[in-house]
């Protein structure tokens, strides 16, 4: 292979003498030897205050710098490095990486999440904690205090009594609620929701006594529906004794349904009547 170089300056003989190239001066090699009777070098105060700017502006996610070994990063603890991802709450950012300063009592655990005792005093409240630590005159009858003089017969049966105001956990703690005449009402229309409506088939009703624990709810309407197939917000109304109310269908077919039963029962009273009468007549002769 042939080396050439182009001349883009030309003979400068005729011209006048030839001129001085600039002088590039190249930076000295540093080398820093240990030899355990001398103490090593510092460097400067200034390249250190720009490496700092260097790299507060570029951040690489806890990584080097293009250009730096990774060794520096592996041989340092997990102590000195505490990161803690955050993720984001919208599905499409991504998740960042910060420093956990969270307060916390374990060593184990908080010493590597990078938490000191300073960054937990800092934290508290002091005057907040020391309001609790005064004592009071009612302190005895608080519940926590009180539940460490009784006995276990007695612990027995308070949390029974409270396992007993809840359905369990298998219900979701469903709590018994207070039957007024407002939910009374809600409960017999539930009880009678096959005559309300013959069009529609529900199951049939196990129990006919109320039962303790039962919760009351509406039915959500699914967006997805078109706007003619929800609701309106006039239609919709605290209780069903009020949705049945307002509802002009169903005013109708009660009305006709009470007709109904009006006929029948002159039908029987009728009926009646006239049996009466034969009975009457039978017995007089």
């Amino acid at each position: 292979m042939d080396f050439f170089v182009i001349d883009t300056v030309g003979d400068t003989s005729h011209h006048g003498p030839k001129p001085k190239l600039p002088k590039v001066k190249l930076p000295q090699t540093y080398l820093s030897v240990f030899d355990g009777s001398t103490p090593a070098a510092v460097e400067p105060k200034q390249e250190e205050k720009v490496e700092e700017e260097s790299e507060e502006e570029d951040d690489y996610g806890g990584l080097p710098p293009p250009g730096e070994s990774i060794a520096n990063i592996l041989s340092k603890d997990i102590d000195d490095v505490p990161i803690v991802l955050d993720t984001p709450k919208r599905s499409g950012s991504l998740p960042s990486f910060r420093a956990d300063t969270r307060a916390g009592t374990s060593k184990g655990m908080y010493t590597r999440r990078g938490i000191t005792k300073e960054n937990e005093l800092n934290q508290t409240d002091v005057n907040a904690e020391m309001k609790q630590t005064v004592l009071t005159p009612g302190i005895e009858k608080k519940e926590d205090i009180a539940r460490l003089g009784m006995k276990d017969d007695k612990l027995k049966k308070l949390n029974r009594a409270e396992r007993k105001k809840t359905k369990g956990r298998n219900w979701f703690d469903m709590a018994a609620p207070e039957i007024t005449p407002e939910v009374s009402n809600e409960l017999t229309l539930i009880k009678m929701r096959s005559v309300l409506d013959p069009k529609k088939v529900y199951g049939r009703v196990e129990k006919r006594k109320t039962p303790k624990y039962f919760e009351i709810g509406t039915v959500i309407e699914s967006p997805l529906d078109h706007y003619n197939e929800r609701g309106t917000k006039r239609s919709k109304k605290q209780s069903l004794v009020d949705e049945l109310l307002a509802d002009a269908e169903f005013q109708k077919y009660n009305k006709r349904k009470y007709a109904e039963a009006l006929e029948k029962k002159k039908k029987k009273a009728y009926h009646k009547a006239a049996i009466k009468m034969k009975h009457d007549k039978k017995k007089k002769k």
